[in-house]
């Protein structure tokens, strides 16, 4: 079986929405479709990935440059950001065998398409590779589940009925019957417990019930005997201070004045 072909569309480094290099797999349309994708790039992000229809959309973002790629959705996400930090490698490696000094100053000023075009495809190929197995691993999986499913719904052949097979029939259905009875002793056990459990809860209002009456008599009574108590201070209070009064006036010569 041949590789996988056209697994990435597209691929490409730019800063500032300015393209510095750039792959095509052959359709023109992706430039147009690169340029609105990079014009969004998320900015908080060190990379990201989109995946729309049957093509994903990759981002590697850092010291101000966007490494980006289009390629088919049977690839996974961790085998493009791979792709992309390998370009992003090969091509800083480029840009610093053409230039001297400070790596973000050179870019402007040097053409790197001559040493990136023989690495990008090396890296294409591997990329290809890889799709090439996960597409391998997913049909595996699949017939897999297809010869499992298959043998479980095999049927033995009909053949001609041996005593044997008259035997485990009577014996079936003897067991029928048993599970018949079984299941019937269950629902009428089932009926007990209903009953009982309903009993219970009736006893369980009617000590709720109970509960709730001994609380409202030990309530009233506290208060009766607590107003009994006011009452008879109040009665201790006021013959105290008409025994006072009878002392000072000397009985009820008071009155009399």
């Amino acid at each position: 079986m041949g590789l996988i072909k056209n697994t990435v569309h597209y691929c490409c480094v730019s800063r500032d929405n300015q393209i510095l290099y750039s792959y095509n797999g052959g359709d023109h349309s992706n430039e147009t479709l690169a340029a609105l994708c990079l014009e969004k790039s998320p900015p908080f992000h060190n990379w990201y990935f989109e995946t729309i229809g049957k093509r994903r959309f990759g981002f590697l973002i850092g010291d101000g440059f966007v490494y980006f790629a289009i390629v088919d959705e049977v690839l996974r996400r961790s085998s493009v950001l791979r792709f992309l930090e390998h370009l992003r490698d090969e091509f800083k490696k480029a840009a610093r065998k053409n230039c001297k000094g400070s790596f973000t100053a050179m870019i402007g000023s040097i053409n790197v398409d001559d040493q990136l075009v023989p690495v990008v495809s090396k890296l294409i190929a591997s990329l290809e590779r890889v799709a090439e197995s996960s597409k391998d691993e997913l049909k595996s999986s699949n017939l897999g589940e297809q010869s499992e499913g298959s043998n479980s719904t095999k049927a033995p052949l009909l053949g001609k009925s041996s005593k044997q097979d008259k035997k485990k029939g009577k014996d079936h259905v003897i067991s029928l019957r048993g599970i018949e009875l079984e299941e019937h002793r269950n629902s009428s056990d089932r009926g007990n417990r209903t009953d009982a459990s309903g009993a219970g809860t009736s006893l369980q209002k009617e000590c709720v019930s109970s509960r709730g009456r001994s609380v409202s008599q030990s309530f009233e009574w506290k208060w009766r005997r607590l107003v009994q108590i006011v009452l008879a201070i109040d009665a201790a209070i006021c013959l105290t201070l008409f025994g006072i009064w009878l002392a000072i006036c000397g009985g009820i010569e008071c009155t009399r004045s």
